[in-house]
């Protein structure tokens, strides 16, 4: 793991929500099929990145998390912006990576000076490991919905349901990962081997999976 100069402030997330219920809202197509879940009201609620296009999950979300293209898309910034003023959601940056501001690096991520602007939580990623001590290490990045899944498990979570997590799925009813993705696919493998060694009491559940039929516990509404 790498240690993190970056990511102290996050230590007051541990165990914040512990034994709880949550939901991680991703922007595969599988989002489109979503029906809420019984009691899910009392949920602990995540999204990611593109999920502001979906109103009504936004609108129900306790934490949101974002990085890419902030400054390459002038769309999806104001968006961004936008939901980082609902006061009523906890917004996380990734604005730091292997011990370098994107700022520095300088590849149209979002930059913590404007993520701190913006009311945000700044962290920092690595292409390499995943942790279980977010306050103390980067968190593996490669898409947001690590980190996201590295703070749910931190937050202390029981039993978690992925809802768009589609890990690589292309179009129609093909379950083939397609070229391109097939190192994101890996990665959710390596997550589950990561979950499994050091969370292995929670429980995670995939809402009409596709590409990640059979990772863990599926479910089909």
């Amino acid at each position: 793991m790498f240690e993190s100069k970056f990511n102290s402030p996050l230590k007051k997330f541990k165990n914040i929500h512990d034994g709880k219920t949550s939901i991680l809202f991703a922007t595969g197509p599988t989002i489109n099929e979503y029906k809420p879940l019984d009691n899910s009201d009392s949920f602990i609620k995540y999204g990611v990145n593109t999920i502001y296009n979906n109103p009504n999950i936004l609108n129900e979300l306790n934490y949101f998390f974002y990085g890419s293209h902030y400054h390459l898309d002038n769309s999806h910034q104001l968006k961004i912006d936008s939901v980082c003023k609902n006061k009523s959601i906890t917004t996380f940056a990734a604005a730091y990576e292997n011990g370098r501001s994107h700022k520095d690096i300088n590849r149209g991520n979002i930059i913590p000076e404007r993520a701190k602007e913006l009311g945000s939580y700044c962290f920092e990623n690595n292409l390499n490991y995943f942790t279980n001590d977010i306050a103390n290490y980067c968190t593996f990045g490669d898409s947001i919905i690590f980190p996201a899944l590295q703070f749910i498990l931190y937050m202390g979570c029981t039993k978690l349901y992925l809802v768009g997590c589609d890990g690589g799925y292309t179009n129609g009813g093909n379950s083939t990962i397609h070229s391109d993705n097939v190192d994101l696919y890996n990665n959710w493998k390596k997550f589950k081997q990561f979950k499994d060694l050091h969370y292995p009491n929670v429980e995670i559940i995939s809402i009409n999976p596709i590409s990640l039929k059979g990772v863990f516990n599926d479910m089909y509404l």
